[in-house]
C-alpha cells in the first residue's frame, strides 16, 4: 500500500484547509462549530463560482436556441471536398 497517493494528498489538504479556516474564524472544536465552518466554506465557494455558472448557463441557452447549423459562429459557408485536404505536388509538401 502506498502511503501518499494522490487521493489521500487531496483529502489531507482538504482537511487541513478546513482546520485552517476554522481556526481563523475562531470556532470551537465542536461538531456544530465545524458544521458551521463547512457551511461557510460551501456558501463562499458557491458565491465565487456563481458568475461562472451564469456564464455557462447563458452559453448553453444560446446554443440550445440555434437550430440552423450554418448559423453557428465559426462555421464557414464554403463546403470543402476531400481534394482540398490531400497532398499536392505543386505545394512543396508544406501545409
Amino acid at each position: 500500500m502506498k502511503i501518499l497517493t494522490f487521493k489521500r494528498l487531496i483529502g489531507l489538504t482538504a482537511i487541513g484547509g478546513v482546520a485552517y479556516v476554522h481556526r481563523q474564524r475562531g470556532g470551537d472544536w465542536t461538531l456544530a462549530s465545524l458544521q458551521d465552518t463547512l457551511r461557510y466554506l460551501w456558501t463562499a465557494t458557491a458565491d465565487k463560482l456563481a458568475p461562472l455558472k451564469d456564464a455557462a448557463r447563458d452559453t448553453l441557452d444560446r446554443a440550445a436556441t440555434v437550430t440552423d447549423p450554418t448559423a453557428r459562429a465559426g462555421t464557414s459557408e464554403v463546403s470543402r471536398s476531400h481534394g482540398d485536404y490531400t497532398w499536392r505536388k505543386d505545394d512543396g509538401g508544406r501545409r
